[in-house]
């Protein structure tokens, strides 16, 4: 490691922690795991020993306390992010947060107002964005391509029985399928289509009777023209999750290419074709690893990551627009719907 390695650590000692972030920031370049942080510190050290991390904390005062910490990684319950990223932000560290952002837009928002009030970067891990899948339906849309956006469509489900898990908590989840899975599709789509006009989703509990919805279906109209599509849920024996994008002058579709699926199809048909111009059947692709090099690179140049903690303010208020909707039964225009540049 260079003397500019960015030294990170990791608060909340997870399944995302441990499977996810910890090997994405031990694979990416100019980036040290320097330590884990839980309120059970025997937890922290045990991660840290698991993954050769030198330090271990009991709480988010020794992490600032610790001036070798530039990069934390938020991997806590949803309702924890926003005190802990605004108190990291304010203390000089970059962050980079678990989606969803935070339970509520105007959570979020305060997030930002930290994040460009301290100067420091705040980010949101997408890595559905950098799947190369996406990347390649993203070039052929931004090319012209594809011609004019009609539907684009994100399936995403996983089979997800009652437990004791936080996420089946309303209070410290903010909500179920739709708020846990639809940020990785919202935040594809708002780039493939642009701000979000208006919003119409239903949500059912249709085989667990936990407190939060096991699917929802949500509709969203793109200002510049063209139509969403987005399905969650928590009641399918499914993973990798689908894209769908039509387009005036072609289709593209990508199997496996969310929730860090194994394997993914893809195919291209342009035209009039009356078969796929392209199809491709690439091996893993870690979003985790890129998402990583991406914000870590970010800290070292002192630019924004790809995505950034606007854009997850964007997808929140999304979120709470599909919530609003699947209550009210109406359609609902986001108070801001607009991802950046």
């Amino acid at each position: 490691m260079s003397d500019r390695s960015v030294r990170w650590v990791i608060i909340g000692c997870g399944r995302v922690a441990d499977r996810r972030a910890a090997p994405a920031i031990r694979a990416a370049s100019h980036a040290l795991l320097h330590g884990f942080c839980s309120r059970d510190v025997t937890r922290a050290a045990e991660f840290a020993g698991r993954h050769e991390a030198p330090r271990a904390y009991a709480s988010l005062d020794e992490v600032l306390a610790d001036p070798d910490v530039a990069a934390v990684y938020l991997a806590t319950p949803n309702h924890l992010h926003a005190e802990q990223a605004i108190r990291l932000l304010r203390g000089g560290r970059h962050v980079l947060t678990d989606k969803p952002m935070a339970r509520t837009a105007a959570e979020a928002a305060e997030m930002v107002t930290a994040a460009e009030q301290s100067g420091r970067i705040l980010g949101v891990v997408q890595p559905a964005r950098f799947h190369p899948a996406h990347q390649h339906a993203l070039r052929l849309m931004a090319g012209g391509r594809m011609g004019l956006l009609s539907i684009a469509r994100a399936q995403l489900g996983i089979w997800y029985p009652p437990s004791d898990n936080w996420r089946l908590d309303p209070k410290r989840s903010g909500g179920g399928a739709a708020m846990d899975l639809a940020p990785h599709a919202l935040d594809l789509l708002m780039q493939i289509g642009g701000p979000v006009a208006r919003v119409s989703a239903l949500s059912r509990r249709l085989r667990f009777e936990y407190e939060v919805e096991d699917f929802c279906h949500a509709q969203v109209e793109f200002a510049a023209g063209g139509i969403g599509l987005i399905e969650t849920a928590y009641c399918v024996r499914a993973y990798g999750g689908r894209l769908e994008v039509y387009g005036s002058d072609g289709t593209f579709t990508s199997e496996g290419s969310f929730q860090a699926a194994q394997t993914c199809r893809t195919s291209v048909r342009l035209g009039d074709a009356p078969a796929p111009i392209e199809t491709q059947e690439p091996g893993f692709a870690d979003g985790f690893i890129a998402a990583i090099n991406d914000f870590t690179a970010a800290v070292r140049e002192g630019r924004q990551p790809l995505v950034t903690a606007r854009d997850g303010l964007a997808v929140m208020h999304v979120i709470e627009a599909i919530y609003a909707s699947a209550r009210t039964g109406g359609a609902v225009t986001p108070v801001a719907g607009k991802a950046s540049d």
